[in-house]
């Protein structure tokens, strides 16, 4: 939806009108202004920031653009951006419609909408907001250019007293028609139409016989008189407008360039404290201000940075704050927060704030529509510059991390190969020293012994798990599946797991009737030795540990639960990643167990879960496919 809206006051009662069609059909708005070549005064340039900075806060998309057919301009528009809907207003006063001939161009508009919906909705009349009296709406000329105009017709004339009888009167209406055509290129168009018909009647009352009067007895006289009246208010009505659109056109080749000059500044800066100083030097330079960046430094609280020339006052964090939130400017010349002497604009991009910058104008007006949209332009550009760093230094991080992980992986990798080849060796040792040596032995030095092998034992196990880990992430570790006979899992499992279950009871609850799993044998024992070694490792001596195994919900579901003293809260959404472990937890684990646990069982299409019985101690849950 569209809304085309002007200086007038009446155009907030559109652009509300529009807002609440918009929230009611759940779609896109804009408020578009098109700019002519005629000449806005400053109330009027005052209204029209009003009417856009509204649009702003209803969160339409504020369009401008220069064309001198509107009714092209809008349907242009409608076409780049898929407008299926166009609103307009009308004033109900008659005369007002046939003195701006507005019913000339919604009658084009209707005509030429094809499929486009046209709302057409009434305004009322009497709305504040008026004209400044220095300035004239339709002509656009001063009253210090008025006062000149009459001064050049009287020194035309004068001057033409005394050439008369050189050249003859009718040279001097040459003379007024020159005078007439270089003051248009200075002064505003209702100025120039007051020239040409002062001097026309200058020329008559002056110059042509019968001398001071207005009547013109030769024919020749009065078609030259009304020739020389339309020339003079044609060439003086074509030079201002293209005086007008000269000055249009330079002031959209400085904005274009302060906006090119801006994006190769920020693209030549090589980091992001370098980046912000030339957005706020630019910035500055271009608004004439002082200017301060605000960047989040923790959630909810922004800091300035270095890059700004002014500090923020403690009295304003709340603007910013407020700026960073919704997103919309607010300060100086809004409606929000309007007494603060700073304005806020938010450094928004792809829908997300990342800062808000302040400008401290040295300007007492409000800015222009122009103005506005450059300084929007410019927020929009630093954002983006600004998202861009930020995105490169994320990925500049995760390379890094990415690397620094597959280092690590073959690092281990390597490192458990070699290891577990003296691991074997000492275990031989260890069980031969046992077997071969044991009646020479001393009571001390069997103990040694058997630590020995115990401590091989368990470095092993780490050395497998370390293993483990590296195939399951390199996508190495793939299931052989058979049918499987879940019983005879639980049985070796508690055969496994024997000797760390010495101080502890463990049981088993497996049903009678268990289907056949299709799953790899090893893998699944390898998961559930895990979760036996688990309990009976973090729980106290004597402590009861079940294992249960039956079929629910079309799954079989294999459940290992103690009685210990669970599972801290706050550890649950993390027990089964790598190398984690618990705060309270016991030393010597390496947090590898669980995480291989997950991988295994994901292998097979399976879940697994970690909670708190409400009975006390926890239960780690494996559910397979049947």
């Amino acid at each position: 939806m569209l809304v085309a809206v002007g200086a007038s006051p009446a155009a907030e009662q559109l652009v509300r009108w529009t807002h609440r069609l918009a929230v009611a059909l759940d779609c896109w708005w804009g408020a578009v202004y098109v700019e002519s070549t005629a000449i806005l005064s400053e109330a009027e340039q005052q209204q029209l920031s009003r009417v856009l900075s509204l649009a702003r806060s209803l969160g339409a998309e504020v369009i401008t653009m220069t064309d001198p057919d509107l009714v092209e301009a809008l349907l242009q528009m409608a076409l780049q951006r898929n407008v299926t809907q166009i609103v307009i207003g009308k004033s109900t006063r008659r005369f007002h419609r046939r003195l701006f001939r507005s019913d000339k161009w919604m009658e084009r508009l209707l005509q030429q909408s094809g499929e486009l919906d046209i709302h057409v909705v009434r305004f009322k009349e009497g709305l504040s907001g008026t004209p400044s009296p220095r300035r004239s709406i339709a002509t656009g000329s001063t009253l210090q250019e008025y006062l000149l105009a009459v001064g050049i017709v009287f020194a035309v004339a004068l001057i033409g007293e005394y050439v008369e009888f050189l050249v003859g009167f009718r040279a001097i209406a040459w003379i007024f028609l020159a005078a007439v055509v270089v003051m248009a290129s200075f002064v505003g168009r209702g100025a120039t139409l007051l020239a040409a018909g002062l001097s026309a009647l200058a020329w008559d009352y002056l110059f042509e016989k019968p001398l001071y009067s207005f009547s013109i007895s030769n024919p020749e006289d009065r078609i030259l008189f009304v020739i020389y009246f339309v020339v003079a208010v044609t060439l003086g009505q074509l030079t201002a407008k293209i005086r007008a659109q000269e000055k249009a056109e330079r002031e959209r080749e400085e904005r274009a360039s302060a906006l090119q000059w801006l994006i190769e500044e920020l693209a030549a800066a090589t980091s992001m404290g370098e980046m912000l100083k030339k957005a706020a030097q630019q910035t500055g330079d271009v608004f004439k201000g002082e200017v301060a960046i605000l960047l989040p430094s923790s959630p909810g609280r922004l800091t300035v940075d270095p890059s700004g020339v002014f500090e923020i006052p403690e009295h304003e964090h709340p603007v910013t704050a407020w700026v960073f939130e919704h997103g919309q400017a607010a300060g100086k010349f809004t409606s929000i927060f309007s007494a603060t002497p700073t304005l806020y604009v938010p450094l928004a991009s792809s829908g997300a704030t990342l800062g808000v910058i302040g400008l401290r104008l040295r300007q007492n007006l409000p800015l222009t529509v122009h103005q506005r949209n450059l300084l929007d332009a410019f927020s929009q550009q630093i954002a983006s510059v600004m998202q861009r760093r930020q995105m490169q230094e994320i990925a500049e991080k995760s390379n890094i991390l990415a690397e620094s992980e597959r280092l690590s992986k073959t690092l281990l990798n390597s490192i458990s190969h070699e290891i577990r080849t003296p691991l074997a060796a000492i275990q031989i040792a260890t069980t031969n020293m046992h077997e071969i040596g044991g009646p020479d032995l001393t009571p001390n030095q069997k103990t040694m012994v058997s630590e020995i092998h115990e401590a091989s034992e368990r470095l092993s196990r780490l050395v497998g798990k370390v293993l483990d880990m590296t195939r399951l992430e390199a996508g190495h570790l793939k299931p052989n599946f058979d049918l499987c006979e879940v019983r005879d899992l639980a049985l070796l499992a508690e055969s496994e797991t024997r000797n760390e279950f010495r101080k502890h009871h463990l049981t088993l609850d497996v049903a009678s009737d268990l289907p056949l799993v299709r799953m790899d044998f090893e893998l699944m024992l390898r998961a559930l030795t895990n979760l036996l070694s688990n309990a009976a490792f973090h729980t106290p001596a004597g402590t009861e540990v079940q294992l249960s195994a039956k079929v629910e919900n079309g799954a079989m579901q294999l459940v290992v639960a103690d009685h210990g003293h669970g599972i801290p809260e706050a550890s649950l959404p993390h027990l089964f990643e790598k190398f984690y472990r618990a705060p309270d937890a016991p030393t010597g684990g390496t947090g590898l167990g669980l995480s291989l646990v997950k991988g295994f069982v994901e292998a097979h299409g399976g879940q697994v879960k970690a909670e708190n019985q409400a009975s006390g101690g926890a239960a780690f849950t494996i559910r397979l496919p049947i």
